[in-house]
């Protein structure tokens, strides 16, 4: 009776430390006053870390154990895997920092926009080197107004009209 006991309770608790779902958030915000895109990406921070750890094992996060590795490494994975574009041309962001919000890391990003750019693409993989059921949500936010889109292994990148109506 114990032996089952203990099985019973080990596998109510295993479902209790690993999340079941694997999403991140992006929030791409257009500041028409400073023609630019305020973006704010949230990850699950375990996941992120496993992602990290192929390109430097041993790296730890929240806390950081190597902080200004963890940075770098951070900078570079978004540079790779959240990709902005416009008629062809690499739109390259700043990276402002991160961090960590419970057990999620939250990354800030900016593009500063010149007067030509009209809209733009994002490509975002995010994480869909650690999981294959990885999904993205992207936000698109504009004068009040929002996008949304479902970034999928099979679909991730997405065109975005800076002055888009309902």
């Amino acid at each position: 009776m114990r032996f089952f006991l203990v099985i019973f309770l080990a596998l109510i608790l295993s479902g209790l430390t690993v999340h079941q779902f694997y999403v991140s958030t992006t929030l791409i915000r257009f500041v028409p006053e400073e023609s630019s895109l305020q973006i704010t990406a949230q990850v699950f921070a375990d996941d992120f870390e496993s992602s990290l750890q192929k390109l430097s094992p041993g790296i730890r996060l929240n806390p950081d154990n190597k902080v200004k590795l963890a940075d770098s490494l951070t900078k570079k994975y978004f540079q790779r895997n959240l990709v902005f574009s416009s008629e062809g041309r690499n739109l390259p962001f700043d990276y402002l920092g991160k961090i960590y919000r419970n057990d999620l890391l939250v990354a800030y990003l900016e593009i500063i926009l010149d007067s030509t750019v009209q809209n733009f693409d994002v490509k975002n993989t995010l994480l869909f080197d650690f999981i294959d059921d990885q999904k993205n949500i992207l936000h698109f936010r504009n004068k009040g107004k929002r996008r949304s889109f479902l970034s999928v292994s099979s679909k991730h990148t997405f065109d975005i009209k800076l002055n888009f109506s309902e």
